[in-house]
């Protein structure tokens, strides 16, 4: 994982490094510091054709499902003071989190979800969605990469949201930009 400072890279050059890199195939992690700039970059992204989901407190009944998804091919997730921890970026997809989002109208927790059951809808929507293929070409792509847009003022912040690449042995890479105008600064 390597970091980088740059000189003021402007939203707009954000969005040109995120629509380069989502091209290649490869799923991106964005971190905002406020729900105001990563509707922002919505927006900037949007201009540029580049689909992508929004996590943020506005969006927080899909928390789970929207970053649980942030490892597919050509994913593109802007969170905001990264949002969603307790949820696993799976490189590929989460089959698992598909499931309960099926299932949860059907019983109370997933404690409650009859094992075979739970394994035979699993296994159908991994097949189904080929997320296993796609998490090994993900992997050969170079694997997850975290754009922070700029630094938090809690560091630990900064911390969960570069960890979210390169999980449990998989490849993935990280860049945080700085400016002199951020309020940090």
């Amino acid at each position: 994982m390597r970091r980088a400072i740059s000189a003021a890279p402007s939203a707009w050059e954000s969005g040109a490094k995120i629509k380069l890199i989502e091209r290649q195939g490869r799923p991106i992690l964005v971190g905002t510091v406020s729900i105001e700039k990563s509707e922002r970059l919505s927006q900037l992204l949007d201009k540029r054709g580049v689909k992508h989901e929004v996590l943020n407190a506005k969006h927080h009944k899909r928390e789970a499902e929207i970053v649980a998804q942030a490892g597919r091919m050509g994913a593109v997730t802007i969170a905001t003071n990264m949002a969603g921890r307790g949820t696993d970026i799976v490189l590929g997809g989460n089959p698992e989190t598909m499931a309960w989002a099926q299932l949860q109208d059907k019983y109370p927790t997933r404690l409650d979800v009859p094992p075979a059951e739970w394994d035979t809808l699993v296994r159908e929507i991994d097949e189904r969605e080929g997320m296993k293929p796609e998490g090994a070409k993900v992997k050969e792509l170079g694997g997850l990469h975290v754009i922070g847009t700029e630094r938090h003022e809690a560091r630990r912040i900064d911390l969960q949201l570069r960890g979210r690449c390169g999980r449990q042995g998989d490849p993935g890479s990280s860049r945080f930009y700085l400016s002199l105008e951020d309020d940090l600064f």
